[in-house]
């Protein structure tokens, strides 16, 4: 897939522009703060309908407006779609393909794309919501069930928590509870296993012979590796009798995916407690670069790349070897200060960001 265009309107601190992009490698060069970070922000939420730091739609805004609008054409094969997303202050978003009202579900069934930024350090020294965020954005586009059971993983939950509130009975949700959450655990299971592998080969490469393990520990129980469906649903309804005593008490759902972790291991010790910035950093790295293997192998796309601020703390050297990593990319959107490595300069087009505007550089 690529993104032969794009339009925004009213997004973070862009108030109008339009920019079309080449097929191959789009930079942006630009100062700190002049929104260069945005700009990859309104690709992602154009592909995906979500941002990739997690934003809400009224984070997304434009000061002291009230709408956001980004449209883009985006060839899928052979054929392009006008697709839009747009959103107005205290309603919900409105996405559309090719004129037609659509729901976000639709563009992760079409569309693919990986982001690679410096805060993805954060996806192992950080709090469990953001390896929970992370597994949401990627397994998504993994399995394309896992969006459906997540959501409707996430209204149960709430109108269970809405019940232990209430001090009311929470058995009518219980047993939808656990039919959704079991679903989530096992497309969870089946994605961190997958890229698993996959990342500990990269942080191999990169490290000179470092050891990266990854590994999915559902709150639900923690021997549940080459559990069936059936063990996971008996096992969560299990931990739901347990703590259902110190659930009345905090009126607090305490169990399931909504409190699920990914634990990072790097050399035999927790990344989290002893990684340095340097084993985080890379360890980062070898994760984005086995989600989009991962996903172009898996769903048959080449993802749209977004990398961030990458190279910042490579040298030249680790710089050409890490775009050579990601192989044959298709189209990239890069960000930064200082000159990308020359395969890149040599591949695509160059765009000066400045205040939220845009204009191409020779």
């Amino acid at each position: 897939m690529k993104i032969t265009s794009l339009n925004v309107t009213n997004f973070r601190n862009m108030s109008s522009l339009r920019v079309d992009f080449s097929e191959d490698a789009n930079i942006l060069y630009g100062d700190n703060g002049s929104g260069k970070t945005n700009l990859l922000e309104a690709v992602l939420v154009l592909c995906l309908g979500r941002s990739q730091r997690g934003a809400a739609d009224g984070v997304m805004l434009r000061h002291d407006e009230d709408v956001y609008r980004i449209e883009g054409e985006i060839m899928e094969e052979s054929r392009s779609h006008t697709v839009s997303v747009a959103y107005q202050r205290g309603t919900r978003r409105r996405i559309t393909i090719d004129a037609v009202v659509s729901k976000v579900a639709e563009l992760y069934d079409r569309f693919c794309a990986v982001s690679a930024g410096p805060e993805d350090s954060e996806i192992l020294s950080g709090s469990p919501s953001v390896r929970r965020l992370f597994m949401d954005i990627y397994t998504s586009q993994f399995s394309l069930d896992y969006l459906g059971c997540v959501t409707d993983y996430a209204r149960t939950l709430s109108q269970r928590n809405a019940a232990l509130r209430q001090e009311s009975d929470t058995s009518p949700f219980d047993p939808l509870l656990v039919q959704y959450g079991s679903a989530v655990i096992v497309h969870r299971r089946g994605f961190i296993s997958a890229v698993g592998d996959l990342a500990a080969r990269y942080y191999s490469e990169i490290s000179g012979g470092g050891k990266l393990n990854i590994r999915y520990q559902p709150s639900v129980g923690s021997d549940l590796d080459d559990a069936d469906t059936a063990a996971v649903q008996a096992s969560f309804r299990e931990r739901l009798s347990e703590t259902y005593r110190h659930e009345r008490a905090t009126m607090v759902t305490l169990v399931g995916p909504h409190r699920d972790e990914v634990l990072f291991d790097i050399s035999g010790c927790p990344a989290r407690s002893y990684g340095s910035q340097g084993e985080l950093r890379t360890a980062a790295i070898s994760l984005k670069l086995a989600v989009y293997q991962l996903l172009k192998e898996h769903r048959g796309i080449t993802p749209v790349l977004l990398l961030d601020e990458i190279f910042a703390e490579l040298d030249a050297t680790r710089s050409q070897a890490l775009i050579e990593a990601f192989g044959d990319f298709g189209q990239l959107f890069l960000t930064t200060a200082a000159a990308p490595p020359q395969l890149l300069r040599q591949r695509g087009r160059s765009f000066k960001i400045s205040r939220g505007t845009v204009q191409e550089a020779d």
